[in-house]
């Protein structure tokens, strides 16, 4: 009967993807190239992706197949509480993978001297277009698929399975490492585990929008292998890439993997006391 449940749940996943992907590539197609050269083309090409999520879900939501609280939004107003209470833990474990890289003395963050103004005008743009993608693999990775295959799988196993998903999807990011592989997967638990606290899918997308955010605008440290080169800063990661990350960025290191580990057990904590307190 379990195995028969993991099935449901597994083609009822693949079918959400199916779903996803038609519509985002089918949305994709009617963006304006010109829209998506510009200073907000990282935005713009992610919206697409966003789109066909939400529309998806709502579909499940208005055939009776799932509701939102389900997928992992909550009431009003709280959405956005939950959201800037994780974005701001998102930016404590940057920093703490930031401080013990720079304390290890193996990487260091200098100012180079730029007009305040460029750095605030490109950090702008770049902070939208990590909120937007940050927001589409919470949608893709956590979202629907994660409550869905929780069922059969438990929460421990779903995301597990998810984690594994998620490390290879950033298989062909550039600089790539075995370490950088393992850091990303123990970053989609993290998430997971927030997903199942009381702050559901808006907690994950603020630690993950914290967490690139924290490294990309509070360093110009590259963020899963990609270099966003922000004015004003510049993050050199020193000789000893398997502390710092390397030309992947502090993801690589295992600097990000003290801090992602710590926020692990913060989290699955919360998310364990979440559980206990559910009528069974």
């Amino acid at each position: 009967m379990r195995a028969r449940a993991f099935v449901s749940a597994l083609a009822a996943v693949l079918a959400f993807y199916g779903s996803v992907a038609v519509i985002a590539i089918a949305l994709g197609a009617a963006v304006p190239r010109a829209w998506l050269e510009g200073s907000m083309g990282v935005a713009v090409g992610v919206l697409p992706l966003v789109a066909a999520a939400l529309l998806v879900n709502a579909i499940q939501v208005g055939q009776g197949w799932s509701t939102w609280r389900r997928i992992g939004w909550l009431q009003g107003s709280r959405n956005g509480t939950a959201w800037l209470h994780a974005t701001g833990i998102g930016l404590v474990m940057a920093a703490l993978a930031l401080a013990l890289a720079v304390g290890a003395g193996q990487a260091r963050i200098e100012t180079t001297g730029e007009p305040v103004g460029a750095y605030v005008a490109a950090a702008g743009r770049v902070g939208v277009g990590l909120a937007v993608a940050a927001l589409a693999e919470e949608l893709v990775f956590r979202g629907y698929p994660l409550a869905r295959l929780a069922e059969p799988c438990g929460r421990v196993g779903a995301s597990v399975l998810l984690a594994v998903a998620f490390a290879a999807a950033h298989l062909p990011n550039p600089d790539v490492s075995a370490v950088g592989l393992a850091n990303i997967g123990l970053a989609s638990l993290v998430l997971s585990a927030a997903f199942f606290t009381p702050g559901a899918l808006p907690a994950a997308w603020g630690v993950h929008f914290g967490w690139n955010g924290g490294l990309a605008l509070g360093a110009d440290a590259p963020v899963s292998g990609i270099a966003l080169e922000l004015p004003g800063l510049e993050f050199f990661t020193g000789r000893v890439s398997w502390v710092t990350g390397g030309s992947f960025g502090p993801e690589g290191g295992i600097a990000a993997s003290l801090a992602m580990g710590g926020a692990l057990i913060w989290f699955g904590r919360r998310a364990a006391r979440v559980g206990e307190a559910e009528p069974t």
